[in-house]
């Protein structure tokens, strides 16, 4: 299946992870089971959770002068992502992120961004917006370079999908230049700032008026294990999760919007892309680590016949559950 190109932009760290009986509280000294390292970072895992389901993929970023980038290229060289406009920080070391992970599949990251920081909306930059049919987005970068990107992906007719993580304030002009932003549940409420107080149990009508009020045309909010809800023209559609046990959450979020780039790459609807996301994002969960528990399309079509998981009529409604597993 053909794909449009996607660009993703934005931070690439070295990850570290560690594993914990349980996530230490403030004061807490905990002894961990295990150390690994392995190249992450929300875009560079979005960009490979797209280009291992089949896209094609540019990769954009800034790393240091040091031995973490070589890693870098390595990565993306072997997952073919074209990585001609990463650029070269001297001053700044490649990113760095330190994660604990729990017996029971949780997190808890934090994130020196390094090099990151050093990204602007160069060149290199415009050259890749400009030839994206699909550009993702995340807030590890500067928000100013984030707000760049989006206005001149929009203008270019690209689709941006925005994942508002971490979250912080964004400006109203960002949020219309998405196509779609996708949030958790504690990211939309600071998103709303105290407009609506939406729970795991209703208003999310009233969420969807008040989203479109602030000029939000569409958007995903994840819930983890209870699946999604999906906002577009004032309208919402929840979106079931895949039953997994979770061995390690950690880049599932990330899985979740570099399959949304795919299936708009492939001309998906977004409840379609949606449902695609869905399976990716528990199927991430099931393995270690983020990038390595990623699915290639037929490790996720075999996947889905030994859960016994179906492949319902996708075509959205509105106000109703839908299962995932769209295609």
């Amino acid at each position: 299946m053909s794909t449009g190109r996607i660009a993703g932009i934005g931070s690439v760290n070295l990850d570290h992870y560690l594993r914990v009986p349980a996530i230490p509280q403030p004061g807490e000294t905990v002894l961990a089971g295990s150390v690994h390292t392995s190249v992450g970072g929300k875009s560079f895992n979005q960009a490979a959770a797209a280009r291992l389901l089949g896209g094609d993929v540019e990769f954009v970023a800034m790393v240091g002068a040091d031995g973490p980038a070589r890693a870098v290229k390595d990565d993306l060289r072997d997952l073919g992502i074209a990585s001609d406009r990463v650029l070269v920080c001297q001053d700044e070391p490649t990113g760095s992120a330190f994660i604990s992970v729990d017996d029971a599949g949780e997190n808890a990251i934090v994130v020196v961004q390094g090099a990151n920081a050093r990204l602007t909306a160069t060149d290199e930059v415009d050259a890749a917006v400009a030839e994206a049919e699909v550009v993702l987005l995340a807030l590890e970068i500067s928000a100013e370079t984030v707000a760049a990107c989006a206005r001149r992906a929009a203008a270019n007719g690209a689709k941006v999908v925005l994942n508002l993580s971490p979250y912080r304030p964004v400006t109203e002009d960002l949020l219309r230049d998405c196509f779609v932003v996708i949030v958790n549940h504690h990211e939309l409420t600071r998103l709303l700032s105290g407009t609506a107080t939406p729970d795991l149990t209703g208003s999310w009508a009233e969420t969807a008026a008040t989203l479109r009020r602030r000029g939000i045309r569409r958007a995903i909010v994840t819930l983890g294990s209870r699946g999604s809800v999906l906002f577009e023209s004032g309208e919402y559609t929840r979106i079931s999760a895949v039953p997994v046990r979770a061995v390690d959450t950690t880049g599932s979020g990330d899985a979740f919007a570099g399959a949304i780039g795919y299936g708009l790459s492939i001309g998906l609807d977004l409840a379609e892309a949606a449902g695609l996301a869905s399976e990716v994002g528990a199927f991430a969960a099931t393995g270690p680590g983020a990038r390595r528990s990623y699915p290639t399309m037929q490790q996720l079509t075999a996947w889905r016949t030994s859960v016994g998981f179906g492949r319902p009529n996708c075509r959205p409604g509105r106000h109703t559950d839908r299962t995932a597993g769209c295609r």
